[in-house]
């Protein structure tokens, strides 16, 4: 078994320099017999007691830090003590000072080991005035994020060297599970407002209404009924796209990212650049797709090459047109939450993208070690919604819907069939089901070359024949769920052949 790296750790009481020491690695695991370097564990003990003695001076500073720290962010486990004991008496209303404090702990043994009342004063004394207490906050927070790193990485080193065969990726999820969750808790912006900031940020989204005829205040979809109910996607919404398999969901969000970013190209209102992440289809794939509908050729024709020199054309136009759209592909198969809002945010940093696309909810996993998949599942749709707030942006999300619907006789989607957890919903800002009843008309029919025959002999067969005619080629967007607007169904046209949706009314001619 390899020597394992010290792990460090907080002091039981007051602690002194000599006992503020770890041993970490250096760059490359040092020879038989080599020093390894030592290393002060990060802490400050005169910022701790600077912030405990301006308390106790003033104790409505507390008001301006109070959620900001925890005790155990302090280094020394008495300090972090005495900052809890004055955040409750404060909060009872009464007086937090070194008389109430030694009332509160009484004759506690670890309080008469670290001077009682005599260490409460002596801090009170030096204390002075404190005109920005954050200062001081800051910098015990700063410590205690440093140590409980120097801990993750700690472990993390020990766990590589373990002889136990541990599986590198499951390692790599354990800390980036770690790592996600320390940068969850972490430090607490002002989240208090008056109205005055939101008032004005909504006067201008009004503005920005009204100078773009009201008709997409996010990023457009490029379909003009459903923007016209939504006012295009908003940012920080977190939008679940749900259908049955081959129903066309992965087509149609290909189709809403292609309208945004053409509309980003064509520096039209409503466009942006777009993020997409892949678990299910290769880039290879969504690139096909995508070529098919820029240049109208069928699926089939374009993986066969079965071409004439006239598409040969428009595929080299289309490509050409494609290149330039601001659409950026991850095709990582495996992806967890951290991961993905890391990768996220460089996009975000690097290319200013708008939207996001997940292809898709189920395909992902957690972070960490979960046994329930419902559990999973929320705190995926959890981590997507942080992800849609954090970077300020839409995030379209691709869900599976339950076989249940393939049980009933109306087979159009509800909430109730959100694959696997009730979070999905609760979680999203807009929930949209696609439904295309053509497709379940087209699996209870005879094969086409019976059909006609079938017809002629069964008044039913040729009932669902009719109404085969009426709905071929025609899409539902079931908007079950909008947080911020009404709800309602949008008629979209399919193209099957190029796997492309259109709206309803001006659907283009498939060549």
């Amino acid at each position: 078994m390899a020597d394992r790296v010290g792990t460090a750790a907080s002091p039981r009481g007051m602690a002194s320099a000599n006992d503020t020491v770890t041993t970490l690695p250096t760059a490359a695991p040092a020879p038989a017999g080599a020093a390894v370097a030592s290393r002060v564990i990060p802490h400050s003990q005169d910022a701790e007691q600077a912030l405990l003695g301006a308390l106790l001076l003033n104790n409505q500073l507390y008001h301006e830090i109070d959620g900001l720290l925890r005790p155990d962010h302090f280094y020394v486990p008495a300090h972090g003590r005495v900052f809890e004991a004055i955040g409750k008496i404060i909060n009872r209303q009464q007086v937090a000072d070194p008389v109430s404090l030694t009332s509160f702990f009484g004759k506690d043994s670890w309080y008469q080991e670290i001077g009682g009342r005599a260490f409460l004063e002596q801090i009170n004394e030096n204390a002075s005035t404190v005109i920005n207490i954050r200062t001081y906050a800051d910098i015990i927070y700063n410590h205690a994020l440093t140590r409980e790193l120097i801990s993750i990485g700690t472990d993390m080193v020990n766990a590589a060297y373990d002889d136990g065969g541990n599986e590198p990726q499951n390692l790599i999820g354990e800390s980036e599970a770690r790592l996600f969750d320390l940068a969850e808790r972490g430090h607490t912006k002002n989240e208090i407002t008056d109205l005055k900031r939101p008032l004005v940020e909504v006067v201008r989204r009004v503005e920005y209404a009204m100078q773009n005829r009201g008709d997409v205040t996010g990023v457009t979809s490029g379909f003009s009924d459903l923007d016209k109910l939504l006012g295009g996607f908003q940012n920080s919404d977190l939008v679940i796209l749900a259908a049955r398999p081959s129903m066309g969901k992965t087509a149609l969000a290909l189709n809403m990212a292609l309208n945004a970013a053409r509309a980003r190209d064509d520096n039209r209102s409503g466009g942006a650049g777009v993020g997409v992440f892949s678990l299910e289809m290769s880039s290879d794939q969504l690139a096909a797709r995508m070529l098919a509908n820029e240049a109208n050729i069928s699926m089939s024709d374009l993986s066969r090459g079965q071409t004439s020199g006239d598409m040969f054309g428009r595929i080299v136009t289309a490509s050409d047109t494609l290149s330039r759209m601001p659409i950026y592909i991850d095709e990582t198969s495996v992806l967890n939450v951290a991961t993905l809002r890391a990768r996220a945010r460089r996009l975000k940093r690097q290319y200013n993208i708008g939207m996001l696309v997940v292809d898709y909810l189920q395909l992902m996993r957690s972070a960490g070690k979960i046994e329930n998949r419902v559990q999973e599942i929320s705190e995926i749709s959890q981590g997507l919604k942080s992800i849609a707030r954090e970077l300020n942006i839409p995030v379209i999300a691709l869900s599976q819907l339950s076989r249940g619907v393939e049980s009933r006789d109306n087979k159009r989607p509800q909430l109730s069939d959100l694959r696997e957890s009730g979070s999905i919903e609760q979680d999203a800002d807009i929930v949209m089901f696609l439904y295309r009843e053509e497709y379940y008309l087209d699996k209870l029919l005879p094969p086409a070359e019976q059909r006609l025959a079938a017809a002629q002999a069964d008044d039913k067969v040729a009932k669902m024949m009719e109404q085969l005619e009426k709905v071929r080629g025609k899409a539902e967007l079931l908007i079950s769920k909008n947080r911020k607007g009404p709800t309602g169904a949008i008629a979209l046209s399919f193209q099957a052949e190029t796997t492309t949706f259109h709206n309803y009314t001006d659907a283009p001619r498939y060549d």
